[in-house]
């Protein structure tokens, strides 16, 4: 949990927001106890700031349904 946490604190402290989180979207480098964890597909990620680097709000729907929360679909 360590690592997934401290990935996608990296993400947002350089502006990168993945924007499909999901339990697919992590990858162990191999079958080890104690692997290294990737995260992957960042087809849907954006970057949270524009060219002047300003915070723009994220409104476009994305993700995977099955994982998303009820009151968001």
């Amino acid at each position: 949990m360590f690592k997934i946490i401290s990935v996608v604190e990296y993400l947002h402290a350089n502006s990168v927001s993945h924007r499909d989180l999901k339990p697919d979207n992590f990858l162990f480098v191999n079958k080890g106890i104690d692997s290294e964890i990737k995260v992957i597909d960042f087809g849907l990620s954006t970057l949270m700031k524009n060219r002047k680097n300003e915070s723009k709000k994220l409104k476009t729907l994305v993700g995977t349904p099955i994982y998303m929360a009820p009151e968001v679909i």
